[in-house]
């Protein structure tokens, strides 16, 4: 049985000839090709850092990758569905669980701040300060004073909402809210400490105070509003979740951060869609540009291919050389393209810096250096999808070449 001619190592002899006969066409077409790539790499990696961040910062400062709820607070977030003894609910079936690498227990409600010159509504989070720390990042955000295991009386608040009620270190609020019962209830505070996130939601409207002081102010007694479960593995969340459910009671039930945050899983979904565009945009170009090269070159060895077809090359022959041209180019082009992108992200390492527009990027979760994140399908899907551009860009110029008859390309000068 004969060998594919692909695989011939006179044919990829001859095709590397030819790729070389014209260097300045060849590395015009080569440049164009890695510009392009590195073009998309690093376009695909500061965007997806963006997403990256935005996901990150809300699984790090709120949502978790799994919270444990009462069934009905999804649809109705407030006292009435609670956990009855849910720290010590989380105990018993969370402490050993495999793949769980931490877990708290939240009191969560709605508020009004008062300060001697503003009153602002906020969130009020009743946390447990240990535990809290292994689920959130707001324990290492402090700027200014110290975290909730300070003492009682005190309250964490960013320095966002600081600033909107003019109150500095030490100065004093009062927190008002309506308890489980309906009653409106109040506590006056201390300001503890100051945070920073790269999340201007939770800066600007957010209290933390202490879990055992948040059930007295709700009147919870040891009722808690939520159990925030953070896995080992980002990528075995739904696994963790099946299991976590076999543990669950009557009227309760689990959700993954994309089931309670769907527009964040809907952004990642739609990065990685748009992302097709801009491979096609890229890759369209690309074999515009290698079967332009490849016509030209027949057009110019119109005699010598006649030369060879009349002495007994077999059309699947030349059909192989001029496939084998169009992956070399694709090769080189793509191997000078991802050198460059990782040459760029390896000099990114430290991230851009884009302080200037932290305000703006800050709303959506995103801090303000960013640093270029590159997942394998970033590289395995353009290798794939050029690897496939190369062989469609070469049937034009191949269709061409097998037309020729030998006895007029012998003719022509």
């Amino acid at each position: 049985m004969p060998r594919p001619a692909l695989v011939d190592a006179t044919v990829w002899r001859l095709a590397w000839r030819n790729v070389g006969r014209h260097p300045r066409r060849t590395a015009i077409v080569l440049v164009a090709i890695a510009v392009g790539i590195w073009g998309v790499f690093l376009t695909m990696a500061l965007n997806f850092a963006m997403v990256f961040q935005m996901v990150e910062t809300a699984i790090s400062t709120d949502l978790g990758h799994l919270q444990v709820h009462a069934a009905g607070f999804d649809r109705s977030p407030g006292l009435e569905h609670r956990i009855p003894d849910g720290e010590a609910w989380g105990e018993r079936h969370l402490d050993d669980l495999p793949g769980v690498r931490a877990w708290a227990a939240r009191v969560r409600g709605d508020g009004l701040v008062y300060s001697p010159r503003a009153s602002v509504g906020v969130r009020v989070l009743g946390v447990d300060p240990e535990r809290e720390s292994g689920v959130s990042r707001v324990s290492g955000s402090l700027v200014e004073g110290s975290y909730l295991d300070g003492g009682r009386g005190r309250v964490l608040i960013g320095e966002a909402l600081a600033k909107r009620l003019s109150l500095g270190l030490g100065g004093k609020l009062v927190l008002s809210v309506q308890d489980v019962d309906g009653e409106m209830t109040g506590e006056a505070y201390r300001v503890g400490g100051l945070f920073r996130t790269s999340w201007s939601e939770i800066d600007r409207g957010v209290v933390f105070l202490r879990l055992d002081e948040g059930q007295r102010l709700f009147g919870l007694g040891s009722a808690v509003s939520e159990l925030v479960v953070v896995a080992e593995e980002r990528d075995r969340v739904e696994g963790l979740r099946d299991t976590i459910e076999t543990r669950l009671g009557d009227g309760l039930e689990v959700q993954t951060w994309k089931e309670l945050q769907p527009l964040l899983d809907y952004m990642v979904s739609a990065f990685d869609q748009s992302a097709w565009w801009v491979y096609a945009a890229v890759f369209i170009a690309m074999a515009f540009g290698i079967a332009n090269v490849l016509l030209m070159a027949v057009y110019e060895r119109i005699r010598e291919i006649g030369v060879i077809m009349a002495v007994g090359m077999r059309p699947s022959r030349l059909v192989a050389m001029i496939l084998a041209e169009s992956l070399l180019l694709a090769a080189i082009g793509l191997g000078l393209g991802l050198g460059a992108a990782f040459a760029t992200t390896a000099a990114l390492s430290d991230g851009v810096d884009l302080s200037h527009f932290a305000e703006g990027l800050n709303a959506y979760g995103i801090g303000t250096r960013l640093v270029p994140v590159i997942r394998s399908q970033d590289v395995t899907t353009p290798l794939a999808v050029a690897l496939v551009t190369a062989v469609l860009a070469s049937l034009w110029p191949a269709l061409h070449a097998v037309r020729i008859r030998p006895a007029d390309a012998v003719r022509r000068v």
